[in-house]
């Protein structure tokens, strides 16, 4: 199963590329693995993306992130994991390849036919009808 759609995945990055550095909070799964680490995971914690790029299906779109400019440890997220800033031009943006991307995530790991089956009908655009029956 596809993931990404390859160009506006790519297109979104070359967006984020030219508007770095964005602030950004951990989501869940990124504040899980801080604390698998041994690390503060505080939500609210402001993290700087310094660099994108995209890695196809298996990563999405990967961040680099600093939680201090000056420091020199660096963490490589992907974007899925992040809350980027709502003032930032492109959140509405992220938000929907966020959305969408974990959707398809989630029926890739139910697997099996209905899987695919799902992943193609909520592809398709639907015809709304006037009333019932009709």
């Amino acid at each position: 199963m596809i993931i990404d759609d390859y160009d506006a995945a790519v297109a979104l990055t070359e967006k984020l590329q030219e508007t770095l550095p964005i602030k950004a909070r951990a989501g869940k799964e990124f504040l899980k693995t801080l604390k698998e680490r041994g690390e503060v995971a505080n939500p609210n914690k402001e993290f700087v993306i310094e660099n994108v790029k995209y890695s196809g299906d298996m990563g999405g779109i990967m961040c680099v992130l600093a939680s201090n400019p000056e420091e020199e440890e660096r963490y490589v997220v992907s974007i899925t994991h992040l809350n980027i800033d709502s003032s930032h031009p492109l959140a509405t943006e992220v938000q929907k390849y966020q959305r969408q991307r974990t959707r398809k995530l989630m029926l890739e790991h139910q697997g099996g036919f209905s899987a695919e089956l799902l992943a193609q009908a909520s592809a398709k655009k639907r015809k709304r009808s006037s009333g019932f029956g009709k």
